[in-house]
C-alpha cells in the first residue's frame, strides 16, 4: 500500500469516529416517591391561629404565627394579607426563630374571609391560606 492510501484510510477512520455515536445518552427518566405529611396547625413548621373578635359592628382578626421549624432556621420575612391589607408578621429584629410566635391583627375583617400566609427563611418557604370564622 502507498502512502495516499494509507492517507485515505486515515482520513476515513477521522471522520468516522468524528460521526459516529459516543455511547452516552443525553436524557433519562426516573420513577421516585415523596412521603408528605399532613398536620394539623399546632404540629406543622409554622403553626397558624386565626382568632376573630366581634365587638359592636366591627370584627377584629388576630393572626398569631409560630416557627416551628427545627433550630437555626430563622424565618426572615412573614406576610399576612386580608382582603386588600398586607402586613408584616416579622419581630422589630427582623427574625422570627424557632419557637418564637409573632402576630398580626387586622381591623374590620370580613367574616368567612380568609387570610393568606407566606413565610420564608434560608432553604425553606411556606404559604397558606386559613378561614376567618366569627362564630
Amino acid at each position: 500500500m502507498n502512502y495516499r492510501g494509507v492517507v485515505v484510510i486515515a482520513a476515513g477512520l477521522v471522520v468516522l469516529s468524528t460521526t459516529a455515536g459516543t455511547g452516552a445518552f443525553s436524557a433519562t427518566t426516573v420513577d421516585r416517591s415523596a412521603e408528605i405529611a399532613v398536620v394539623d396547625d399546632d404540629s406543622a413548621y409554622l403553626a397558624v391561629t386565626v382568632t376573630a373578635n366581634a365587638t359592636g359592628n366591627e370584627t377584629t382578626a388576630t393572626v398569631t404565627v409560630t416557627n416551628q421549624f427545627p433550630p437555626g432556621t430563622a424565618l426572615t420575612a412573614v406576610r399576612v394579607e386580608h382582603d386588600d391589607d398586607s402586613r408584616s408578621a416579622l419581630p422589630d429584629d427582623g427574625s422570627l426563630d424557632p419557637g418564637e410566635p409573632s402576630t398580626a391583627t387586622f381591623e374590620n375583617v370580613t367574616c368567612d374571609g380568609t387570610v393568606t400566609i407566606a413565610a420564608s427563611g434560608d432553604g425553606v418557604a411556606v404559604e397558606l391560606e386559613r378561614d376567618v370564622d366569627c362564630t
